[in-house]
């Protein structure tokens, strides 16, 4: 196995600078329409929130792919990574158009579940049918995504999002500006930006990687290796719904304390993301190199390369964290807070330094399992400290000791801490190296 293929450097930089940008063009999107109408913003939540969490269960066969990928790869068996990689691009091809046909079909009843108020009703649904074509594009595009970089082909991927995302913006700018389509047409550029990043990431898998599309590939279904995906993407899923419902319990403790703690726990919620990204973009490449060192039976080298990965991760966490709370009084200026939101947001940024290196100590060892094919193990932590740490303390000291907001974030702290401790005993234990695909 070649330097390249075990560089943490060479996945995770690209991996990082494609994560930043979705982050930061989300943000420049969702700027531009409002500064176009405020109503309009509105109208785009509901959407946006039911797009996540279709993104997320699209991502869980993504990440069964590319470990499947992985150790097939580290363990020198072309044809599974080949078998692996047309399944997934087929039952993702099924889930986006199963997915995208029931927002179609069903897309008012969904909003009005969500209580979305009348006078937002109309674009709203514009929006979400427009998004309901979308979700058929980022079904398959993020399984090439996924493929395309356990080939070592990550900044690739990063070239094709920079100019997904250039596409999408401009559209939306001439839309706004010289139309009168709204969030229709919005929409309809994201769509285009989809179609067109799905046709570059087409051309690299066949061109660059030089990997055969076998149309009766996808059509000829085996069990073993739906199963083989499904063993690591099935609790992966699991795990991310998990975060999700323990997110959205704690975005209802904290709505119920008015509207500016509502509004600090929406913004921080933001900068948070960005925070934790170089965390995130590390432990995904590391996902990869662990799947290849399973795959090809070099546990011990594997092993050893988590614990690098952690340390490199943790400090350059701590420094970005560090950085944050350093220039506190800057990001809320940019952001325009008044004094109420300030005074709420403040203790946030001393507690997100012990938060995020929590953070990414918790995702390494959570990747590094799932990439030995150790997902279960993570699911079932996952539910004991989300569910049985984070909320209930949140919660108690949120109502019950008078902290607030960063009770709340306390809970938060205290669980990515001892599920991250756990997961790493688990990784010390070595029990993972019996758990392969492969």
């Amino acid at each position: 196995m070649s330097s390249k293929q075990l560089s943490l450097k060479a996945l995770s930089v690209p991996i990082f600078f494609e994560l930043f940008l979705r982050y930061l063009s989300l943000i420049i999107n969702t700027l531009m329409v409002a500064a176009y109408s405020n109503f309009l913003v509105g109208a785009m939540g509901a959407g946006n929130q039911i797009l996540d969490i279709f993104i997320t269960i699209f991502t869980f066969l993504s990440i069964g792919c590319s470990v499947v990928i992985s150790q097939a790869i580290g363990a020198k068996n072309s044809y599974l990574a080949s078998k692996a990689i047309h399944q997934s691009l087929f039952l993702n091809f099924i889930l986006g158009l199963v997915c995208g046909a029931g927002i179609l079909w069903h897309g008012e009843w969904i909003l009005e579940l969500m209580n979305v108020p009348q006078e937002l009703m109309r674009q709203s649904t514009i929006y979400l049918y427009m998004l309901g074509i979308c979700l058929f594009f980022d079904a398959v595009g993020i399984v090439l995504a996924s493929i395309i970089r356990v080939y070592n082909r990550a900044y690739s991927v990063m070239f094709v999002t920079v100019f997904m995302d250039g596409v999408t913006l401009i559209g939306n700018f001439y839309v706004l500006n010289f139309t009168q389509s709204e969030l229709f047409g919005v929409g309809l550029s994201t769509i285009i930006g989809r179609v067109l990043a799905i046709l570059i990431l087409i051309f690299i898998l066949i061109y660059i990687v030089k990997f055969k599309l076998k149309l009766i590939e996808f059509v000829t279904i085996e069990r073993e290796v739906i199963a083989k995906i499904m063993k690591i993407g099935g609790w992966s899923a699991g795990e991310n719904l998990l975060w999700i419902v323990q997110y959205t319990i704690a975005f209802g403790f904290v709505a119920s304390l008015g509207k500016e703690n509502l509004s600090v726990q929406t913004i921080y919620f933001q900068i948070s993301l960005f925070i934790m990204l170089i965390g995130q973009a590390i432990s995904v490449a590391n996902e990869i190199i662990i799947g290849k060192l399973v795959g090809a039976k070099k546990l011990q080298i594997a092993y050893k390369h988590t614990w690098r990965a952690l340390y490199i991760s943790l400090l350059a966490s701590f420094l970005v964290a560090l950085s944050s709370y350093l220039a506190q009084n800057q990001t809320m200026s940019i952001l325009n807070l008044n004094d109420i939101l300030k005074e709420i947001m403040i203790p946030l940024f001393a507690l997100s330094i012990f938060l995020e290196v929590a953070r990414t100590f918790n995702i390494i060892m959570v990747n590094s399992l799932r990439a030995s094919g150790d997902a279960r193990f993570c699911f079932f932590s996952g539910v004991i400290f989300m569910f049985g740490i984070s909320l209930p303390v949140g919660y108690v000291l949120c109502f019950y000791f008078g902290l607030g907001i960063v009770g709340v974030w306390i809970g938060f702290c205290a669980d990515e801490a001892l599920r991250g401790m756990t997961n790493a005993l688990r990784w010390k234990s070595k029990k993972w190296q019996n758990k392969a695909v492969v």
